[in-house]
């Protein structure tokens, strides 16, 4: 089974590196690895898309729209968190999914009191970070974050809110990526080191031409959900960049 970023969990489920946790109170728990945290940055849509060989294109997985979902971009990891996430017919697919658009919202109601939609991207695991920057007056700042599981390429969408920069999130997300890559205990070799500093000498990616999106592409990742042998060790290494405060 591929992995999802994104699931309805609860309090009191157990922590792990693979999936995000919450409290009593509805909030994401931190851990160690957070460190410095920008946000909540906003965002209205969330889908999560996997590539289907068999057709030559990605298919939708699972999404959510009309919503107001939390996200936090930490030393570790993108982490997002959604209390509200029956809204606009609720999460269709993906973890614990409730496929609500037929059905009452006070039912939905009921059914999300003491859940909410929570998940995760850890840098280890990114493939490639790209943005769109809003078009025109009905365009959207959107960032989608790559990243393969089981062998399949996937990837998570955000529609983020109007205030929001997204290419320069993207940039931020990209610095603190190879700044844990650095911190990790998995050590990398010669041809790793020197395309992650080539990476970030180059500097902000250029802007996108309309109707494409702007890119970094991550040299090596690991699969979705694993690589928590090689987490950093507590106050080790490089400290995140502080451009996006």
């Amino acid at each position: 089974m591929t992995y999802n970023p994104l699931a309805v969990t609860e309090p009191g489920e157990p922590e792990s590196f693979a999936y995000a946790s919450i409290d009593a109170s509805m909030r994401l728990i931190w851990d160690d690895l957070d460190g410095d945290i920008i946000g909540p940055i906003h965002a209205s849509h969330a889908e999560v898309r996997q590539y289907d060989t068999a057709r030559g294109e990605y298919r939708q997985q699972s999404t959510i729209s009309d919503i107001r979902m939390d996200c936090y971009v930490t030393t570790a990891r993108f982490a997002m968190i959604c209390t509200n996430y029956d809204k606009g017919g609720g999460w269709v697919g993906g973890g614990a999914a409730l496929l609500l658009n037929a059905g009452s919202k006070l039912l939905a109601a009921g059914r999300s009191r003491g859940r909410a939609l929570a998940g995760h991207l850890r840098y280890p695991w990114l493939d490639s970070i790209l943005f769109q920057p809003k078009d025109g007056l009905f365009g959207a700042e959107t960032l989608r974050l790559a990243f393969h599981s089981d062998g399949t390429p996937m990837y998570l969408q955000l529609t983020l809110d109007k205030t929001t920069d997204a290419t320069a999130l993207a940039h931020e997300i990209m610095q603190r990526t190879i700044a844990y890559r650095r911190r990790d205990t998995h050590p990398l070799d010669r041809d790793e080191t020197a395309a992650l500093n080539a990476l970030l000498a180059a500097g902000p990616a250029p802007l996108p031409q309309k109707g494409t999106m702007g890119a970094y592409r991550i040299p090596t990742s690991w699969p979705a959900g694993t690589a928590a042998q090689y987490a950093p060790r507590k106050g080790q290494g490089d400290e995140p960049p502080e451009s996006l405060h």
